[in-house]
């Protein structure tokens, strides 16, 4: 028989709710927790295709443990109050699903899953059950034929799986939880009973009652032997709270278990309530082609086309193969011979597209051996060209390389792929210079919502419904994992094909999705075609100084040695200056400083505790001074040297589209956005980023870049006009606040304009603004009253954006960049503020992100058609740095500053600052 799966649904209801951001409904509804169980039943239905599977509830009232202990669970807090209206609409989304559910009056759902396991198994001597859950209480249950699926992280626990997990097989987990308790349960366990001690004693002992016997006799050696002695009623208690009840009264009907795959209507109409349009796309297909889908799977076995449903994913379950999604397609061909790979050239050609993905031996693209090709023409068939195989056969590389080369390199025929950067990174390392970009669907992913995972799999689960094989599967991971040329062709082909596939399929979700969101603009000029510029700064590099290097991390070590003596020197016994459990004492105990008082974790002594005592006393101060250092050495010095690629002797950072919300670059290894610039240490390790030799570094650096694009969005009379006459806008707006002539500002009262100019740009409230100048709420109101006064027109558009917000869930640039805030209709006051005040942000943010985008396009592309030799090189915040020769410094300065001030038309005019030197710092 097949299985019974038996889904505990508290744990999928609560583990969605965390894991997914919040959604809600076109009423304002909360719905992430209902969408994530959503997901994870069509997950779970596509990849097992159960035909027994009955949902589990708690119950709604105290559990009978109660009874036996009052304290039981008594520690657990209310559920967040957006999850609360959330239960319901779960239920309803089962009903319409078709799966059995139940729920008995005073008993949890782990013992009535307990009972049906038991009563399942007894039934038949081929039955098999499937606990789905991420609740260890119910590993208990484990045995030869019951299994437990966590599905949230794809693990799936037999017998052997438990032993590894816990180091005790199953029938010991019970006596196991009540020596070392559960504080999630509020079972109290034996006091200092750990989980390593527990499993000693189980191991020698056998069970709980051996445990406690032989502590009786004295058997145990150690503190732990007294603890044992003195603690059996507490040690059976638990015992008795974390035992399963097997005999449960449940009231089973003749079709209790049987469950069969349908949409109905109502199913689809309550998606629409919710918003699930992604659902509703997948789902109702289900429903309008259900009639003629065996017609239709018929017809593409008559052409040799495998139906998803048939094939096996590699480390599934073991139940029947575990079929994936059934989706339209599927079929994976590995190309080893001549005449299939010109057949394949072929189609390329008639078709002028097709889908690319690159199988290598390393992350590193000027380290990676190409091992296969993996190319899709349509949305039936993916292929597998292996090139570079340890074993099998296969077609020669140099061969495969020169047929490929003319097409890879012609703007004419498109290719779609998924985080092209890197595959064109490595085909530009070959020596092809890719060109022809039709879609990038991390970048396309990324414009239609910028919230959420871009990698491919998600991507796949999230809008096609199927769950690609992982690269673990066929690579392994930790010790164990292997070069991709180690893996075996057939094995290879499943999974490489499958992507390029995948890529394409996905590319035919998100080319209407961005027409109908009117994202087109953003993704053809502006996204995707920074893919080859971005692609060409890594490639380039940039010099660093390791001499330098070497100097300033000796001087980070002196100046960490000098503050540790100064604050020891404040102590009566030795501190380490890391641990925040050995500083909140010497502060606020030692020095008596003044404290917000104990967590459960101790003392705060994070960087807004420290700056609140910095003026009180110098322990603090230097303090900061520390962790300051010792973050820069750790983070920055001491690893650039190691970064530095041994093949062209330069560090190649990566750029990332798709990470940050609000459409800026990001950047890693360095993460070069995170060097800070208003600090001298931060400025000495810019120093270290260097001209190659016989050239200079260009900075070119926005001026005032947000100020400008919110006079221009705002169309404020007043801050348009001085950005018009070139006014020093900070001292403006002192001017205009203080009610003093331009020329008597001083320069206080210029700091003060200028934290509010950026300060109400980011919705920065009295209260906010206060605690930054040190000065009362009163007067902090009393400046932004006299600031909204004088510029009413930002008043009027702040005002407006968070209206807008409110209305459609969602602002956007001046360039249509889409940023969605479902949290801006939470219940939660505090989360709802934090969403306005990204309503008020993010379009000016994401168009100052934009306009750097289109101005390193143009850059680029100018670059390239003068012949220039210099280089963009890095991108950060509003600056871009570039490695230019110095016969070309005058031509290239007057270019980055041409394209900079020219990348929009605003309403006032964009200033770029220029600088040239040596280095970073300097330049």
């Amino acid at each position: 028989m097949k299985p019974l799966y038996l889904i505990d649904i508290s744990s999928f209801i609560f583990r969605a709710f965390y894991a997914i951001r919040p959604l809600t409904s076109p009423t304002g509804m909360p719905t992430n927790a209902v969408y994530g169980v959503a997901t994870m039943l069509e997950k779970l239905i596509s990849q097992a295709q159960p035909q027994n599977l009955v949902v589990i509830y708690d119950s709604k009232e105290p559990s009978f443990r109660k009874t036996i202990d009052p304290n039981y669970k008594a520690n657990r807090s209310a559920p967040p109050e957006e999850l609360i209206p959330q239960f319901d609409l779960v239920e309803t989304l089962i009903k319409h699903l078709g799966i059995h559910s139940y729920r008995q009056s005073g008993i949890e759902a782990d013992d009535i899953i307990a009972t049906l396991t038991k009563h399942w198994i007894k039934a038949g001597a081929e039955n098999e059950v499937v606990v789905v859950t991420g609740d260890k209480d119910l590993m208990q249950l484990v045995e030869p034929r019951v299994k437990v699926w966590d599905t949230m992280n794809d693990r799936l626990y037999n017998e052997a799986k438990v032993v590894e997990k816990f180091g005790l097989p199953p029938l010991s987990l019970r006596d196991y939880l009540a020596l070392v308790g559960d504080s999630s349960d509020n079972i109290p366990g034996v006091t200092g009973i750990g989980p390593k001690t527990a499993v000693q004693l189980l191991t020698e002992f056998g069970s709980l009652d051996g445990v406690l016997e032989a502590a009786q006799v004295g058997k145990i050696a150690g503190k732990k032997c007294e603890t044992l002695k003195n603690s059996v009623e507490v040690a059976k208690l638990s015992q008795t709270l974390v035992t399963l009840k097997e005999d449960v009264d449940v009231k089973m009907h003749g079709d209790f278990f049987k469950y069969e795959w349908k949409v109905s209507p109502g199913l689809i109409s309550f998606l629409g309530e919710m918003g699930f349009k992604t659902l509703i796309a997948k789902w109702e297909r289900d429903l309008q082609n259900g009639a003629i889908a065996d017609a239709q799977d018929a017809d593409r076995e008559a052409q040799g086309i495998v139906p998803f449903a048939d094939v096996p994913v590699q480390g599934s379950l073991g139940f029947g193969g575990g079929p994936t999604k059934k989706i339209a397609g599927g079929k994976f061909t590995t190309v080893d011979d001549e005449r299939a790979f010109l057949e394949l050239l072929e189609k390329i050609k008639k078709t002028g597209r097709f889908a690319i993905d690159l199988e290598t031996t390393s992350l590193n693209p000027r380290a990676a051996v190409i091992v296969g090709y993996s190319i899709a023409v349509d949305d039936t068939e993916g292929f597998y060209i292996p090139v570079a195989h340890a074993r099998g056969q296969q077609l020669p590389p140099d061969y495969v390389k020169s047929r490929l080369k003319p097409l890879l390199e012609d703007p004419v025929t498109l290719k779609i792929g998924q985080n092209l950067k890197y595959d064109f990174s490595v085909l530009l390392e070959s020596g092809i210079t890719p060109q022809g970009i039709e879609a990038d669907t991390m970048v396309a992913s990324y414009v239609i919502d910028a919230s959420g995972s871009h990698g491919m799999d998600a991507l796949s689960q999230r809008y096609l419904g199927y769950t690609p094989v992982s690269y673990e599967e066929v690579c392994g991971k930790g010790k164990t994992t292997i070069l991709f040329d180690q893996v075996e062709i057939e094995v290879a082909c499943r999974y490489s094909a499958e992507d390029a596939w995948v890529t394409w399929n996905l590319w035919r979700v998100f080319e209407p999705m961005i027409k109908e969101k009117n994202l087109g603009h953003v993704f053809s000029q502006i996204d995707l075609p920074l893919v080859p510029v971005l692609m060409r700064m890594e490639s380039q590099g940039v010099s660093v100084d390791r001499e330098w290097l070497g100097k300033l991390s000796g001087e980070f070590d002196t100046m960490l040695k000098s503050i540790e003596a100064r604050i020891q020197s404040y102590a009566d016994q030795p501190i380490n200056l890391n641990s925040p459990k050995q500083v909140g004492p010497f502060l606020f105990e030692h020095l008596k400083l003044p404290s917000q008082g104990k967590t459960k974790t101790g003392y705060s002594t994070d960087a807004d505790t420290l700056q609140t005592l910095a003026p009180l006393h110098e322990a603090p101060r230097l303090m900061l001074e520390y962790r300051e250092i010792s973050k820069l050495k750790g983070t920055y010095v001491d690893p650039l040297p190691s970064m530095i690629d041994p093949k062209t002797g330069k560090i190649h950072a990566h750029f990332h589209q798709a990470v940050t919300s609000t459409g800026r670059l990001s950047s890693s290894d360095p993460n070069l956005q995170n060097i800070p610039i208003r600090s001298e240490r931060g400025r000495m390790i810019r120093r270290a980023f260097v001209a190659s030799p016989g050239c200079l570094l260009i900075s070119a650096d926005y001026s005032q870049i947000e100020l400008r694009i919110l006079a221009h969005m705002s169309g404020d009379p007043e801050l348009t006009r001085s950005f018009i006459k070139d006014e020093d806008v900070h001292r403006r707006t002192a001017s205009e606040i203080y009610h003093v002539e331009l020329d008597a500002v001083t320069d206080d009262q210029r700091a003060v304009a200028k934290a509010i100019n950026f300060g109400l740009m980011y919705g920065k409230s009295a209260f906010g603004l206060a605690q930054e100048l040190s000065i009362s709420r009163t007067e902090a109101k009393n400046m932004i009253d006299r600031y909204f006064e004088r510029y009413r027109g930002v008043k009027n558009l702040l005002d407006g954006l968070v209206q807008t917000a409110h209305e459609t869930g969602a602002v956007q640039t001046l360039s249509g960049r889409v940023r969605a805030l479902p949290e801006i209709h939470s219940k939660n006051q505090m989360v709802r503020s934090g969403a306005e005040r990204m309503a008020m942000n993010a379009p000016i943010q994401g168009t100052a992100a934009d306009l750097m985008k289109l101005a390193m396009i143009e850059l680029d592309r100018q670059i390239i058609q003068r012949k220039l030799k210099g280089r963009l090189t890095i991108q950060v915040h509003d600056e871009v740095i570039l490695d230019v020769p110095e016969a070309e410094v005058a031509e290239m300065s007057q270019l980055v500053t041409e394209c900079m001030e020219k990348a929009m038309t605003l309403s006032v005019p964009l200033k770029v600052n220029v600088g040239v030197a040596r280095n970073w710092d300097e330049a």
